[in-house]
């Protein structure tokens, strides 16, 4: 099982440590323990444990530096929450100048002149960063421990030859200190101060002035072949720093790095990134801040308590890495990630959810979820939101039976839609489930053709809503039903289905604009040849309103049929089409 930062603790509290491979998930780390250390294992003796810097030192056995426990000091990486060991950093002082295979054969002999007080071995047992190729890391490196007036143990670390290319590093685990960043810009042919203006609000660039920089870590390689330079360089800088009010950045460093090999403007070929804890609205998350867009990145620690602020019940299944973002110009954030198990959003089992939050600054505390529905034997899409009455989810299809839809309502709601619209494929679909102060409430939109007796056909726009309280659940539908002739403009009638799920029935009317004659506002309804009203349009009276009344067919074999009434000023007609 992984190694947790108080099991550490606790076994080098014994003044031993023994570590497995198996104890780390990352392959490279446990492919570095292996092949260095022969037997899958770190066994460290005489072990002091500094738990704030995670660095125990003591003596450790290399088989291929010889049966004799050598000086050493491992520095322990954690996950972003700090509480899980996922790799290390093994130091190991070298017996000989030239060191044996399988380490970098080189010979550090002449450097003993330059003040070094003895070779050294670094083991990068630690979990490859996103984006690293294989072929770029290097696991062994050789080196040398030098003393520097001000620090208690710098080490200068020579690198193997890699690619044609030759890596210098230095490490300063006490910190070298370097001018204050204030200064910085009075240096001769110095133009950073200007980018910093630039690019910074007046509070960050007080902030950057008031730093006081320390050298931690240095990585400089150069390629001879075509004289390209480039650097990795980490920077301690403050404590910590107040970024806004209520807004906490601390342990602030910075990692530089650049290149030679891209010098277009003030921030082509360098790249600066802030790291530290950032603490807001009492969340907590280790950051990396990107410059100068002032945004942080991270994950966040304590996900089951921010989602439990916005629903008690929300984060009682847990949840999966939440990836975290902030403005820290405006103080404003975002958290995503993964539910761990199903959760019902207003009564409704959604599977597969994320949940994304939103809040800080002057916003208010937000979230949203996504996830998965299976309606129909179809799985789709859902979201749901947070309102002042509860949570609502809302889905969009491209098409999908009514029948499976009703079918689904029947079980998440009590009632199915109306029967009237049992045989339509909706597209376009909408709808939503939300809670109501007495219940529940879903509703649905779409479009649909809509098929009449004698073949007529009509395309339709749907609306429907169930509703749930104290009493039996209630569904009713309304909408607009589209009908057009050969020859004449389209016709829009109001539709309203008869209310209840066993309801087969409903009505359309049609408010006649003025002048339109009786034969040309029947003819959708009627065959193209032998129409009763034909070579007639001219003498028959105006219409002011049609009336459709559809009755489905009966569970018992009735016949449906179309009853439809034309209303003049002084008449009335009715006609009526069977299936």
């Amino acid at each position: 099982m992984p190694l947790s930062v108080a099991e550490l603790a606790e076994r080098a509290g014994s003044r031993s440590l023994l570590l497995k491979a198996e104890e780390f998930d990352d392959t490279a780390v446990r492919e570095v323990l292996a092949t260095h250390l022969g037997a899958s294992e770190l066994a460290l003796t005489d072990v002091e444990y500094d738990a704030a810097s995670l660095t125990a030192r003591g003596r450790c056995a290399v088989p291929s530096l010889g049966p004799e426990p050598r000086p050493a000091v491992a520095e322990f990486l954690t996950d972003a929450s700090g509480t899980t060991a996922v790799g290390l950093v093994l130091i190991v002082e070298a017996p000989e100048w030239r060191l044996p295979e399988p380490f970098p054969a080189l010979d550090l002999g002449p450097l003993e002149a330059l003040g070094a007080q003895a070779p050294v071995i670094v083991l990068n047992a630690t979990p490859e960063p996103d984006g690293e190729a294989e072929r770029d890391r290097v696991p062994a490196v050789a080196g040398v421990r030098c003393a520097v007036p001000g620090t208690e143990e710098p080490l200068l670390f020579l690198a193997s030859l890699h690619e044609g290319a030759y890596t210098l590093s230095a490490r300063f685990p006490d910190g070298l200190s370097l001018p204050s960043l204030r200064y910085v810009s009075d240096l001769p042919g110095w133009t950073g101060a200007d980018t910093v203006t630039e690019h910074f609000p007046a509070h960050w660039q007080g902030l950057l002035a008031s730093a006081l920089p320390s050298l931690r870590d240095v990585t400089l390689s150069y390629a001879p072949g075509d004289g390209r330079m480039t650097g990795d360089i980490l920077v301690g800088l403050a404590d910590e720093w107040p970024v806004l009010e209520g807004v906490t950045l601390s342990r602030v460093t910075a990692r530089i790095t650049m290149d030679s090999a891209a010098r277009h403007d003030a921030w082509a070929g360098l790249s600066v990134e802030l790291s530290g804890h950032l603490a807001l609205a009492g969340l907590e998350s280790t950051v990396t801040v990107a410059l100068p867009s002032l945004t942080a990145h991270g994950e966040l620690a304590a996900g089951k308590e921010l989602l439990g602020g916005i629903a008690s019940d929300l984060g009682e299944h847990g949840t999966g890495r939440l990836s975290f973002l902030c403005d820290l110009r405006e103080g404003t954030f975002l958290a995503a990630g993964q539910l761990l198990g199903p959760w019902e959003i207003a009564g409704v089992r959604i599977e597969d959810q994320a949940v994304m939050v939103t809040g800080g600054g002057d916003r208010a505390l937000e979230a949203t979820l996504a996830g998965t529905l299976v309606l129909g034997g179809t799985r789709i899409g859902v979201r749901g939101n947070r309102t002042a009455q509860g949570w609502g989810l809302t889905v969009e299809m491209d098409h999908l039976a009514v029948g499976d839809l009703s079918a689904w309502a029947e079980q998440a709601m009590g009632s199915r839609l109306p029967a009237a619209l049992d045989e339509l494929t909706l597209e376009n679909l909408y709808f939503e489930v939300a809670s109501a102060s007495a219940g529940r409430t879903f509703a649905m939109e779409g479009s649909a053709e809509f098929p009449l007796p004698a073949g007529l056909h009509a395309g339709a726009h749907l609306a429907a809503q169930i509703t749930t309280g104290d009493g039996a659940p209630e569904a009713e539908a309304t909408g607009t039903l589209v009908l057009s002739g050969p020859d004449t403009s389209l016709m829009e009638l109001d539709l309203v289905v008869d209310k209840g799920p066993d309801a087969t029935s409903w009505t359309a009317t049609w408010a006649a604009p003025e002048g339109v004659p009786l034969g040309q506002a029947v003819a959708p309804f009627l065959p193209a040849t032998g129409s009763p009203l034909s070579g007639l349009p001219d003498l028959l009276p105006t219409v002011e309103k049609i009336s459709l009344r559809h009755t489905g067919r009966a569970a018992d074999g009735t016949t449906g049929s179309l009853v439809l009434t034309a209303d003049t000023r002084k008449a009335r007609a009715v006609l009526v089409v069977t299936d």
